[in-house]
């Protein structure tokens, strides 16, 4: 027995490990996916030296830059823990699909927020995109792993919940690649 062999605990058709079970796993854990970006994203992202200079870092004392960085990224985790109290209710009425499809445009439409500021608007739109982001990640970093648990036969249910959390590492590695790569090309 490898270690990839299917133990099954009841009979299931064969027909059932298809390519559909494992696509739908996939696609669903493109939601983990924006979770790791944003989560890398954002910590590389403030020490930018293109960001510094955009919202005049350099001009705040040590404690106001140091409260400006936490707020930040709290108001995102702020964001993310009412995001999965919101998802009980939204998975309950809606479904999990219809609300990971929810979820996901919360998270899209606050990262377009926070591509729309600047230092002539200030931090506003970032803290308000932070917060929508946060609600849409925690939302579906409820609701996905429960989703693939549903649709995933029991034989290979916890090797298609393992996508979501790669899809989270995947993520964090191209928000942090993403960062690295732009800063270097500064000649930082």
């Amino acid at each position: 027995m490898g270690i990839l062999a299917l133990v099954e605990d009841r009979p299931t058709p064969r027909a059932v490990y298809n390519w559909r079970v494992y696509t739908c796993a996939a696609i669903a854990s493109f939601a983990s996916c924006m979770i790791g970006y944003d989560s890398a994203f954002i910590g590389t992202t403030l020490a930018l030296p293109s960001f510094v200079s955009e919202f005049r870092f350099a001009e705040l004392s040590k404690t106001d830059l140091a409260l400006v960085k936490s707020n930040i990224v709290s108001v995102y985790q702020a964001g993310a823990f009412f995001g999965s109290l919101f998802a009980y209710a939204s998975a309950y009425y809606l479904g999990r699909k219809r609300s990971l499809w929810v979820f996901s445009a919360v998270f899209i439409l606050g990262a377009g927020l926070m591509l729309g500021a600047n230092g002539d608007r200030g931090l506003g739109l970032i803290y308000g995109g932070r917060v929508l982001a946060g609600i849409g990640v925690g939302g579906c970093s409820m609701i996905v792993p429960i989703y693939i648990s549903e649709l995933s036969p029991p034989a290979v249910r916890g090797r298609l919940v393992g996508i979501y959390e790669l899809g989270w590492q995947i993520g964090g590695l191209v928000g942090f690649w993403i960062n690295c790569t732009w800063k270097s090309s500064l000649g930082s």
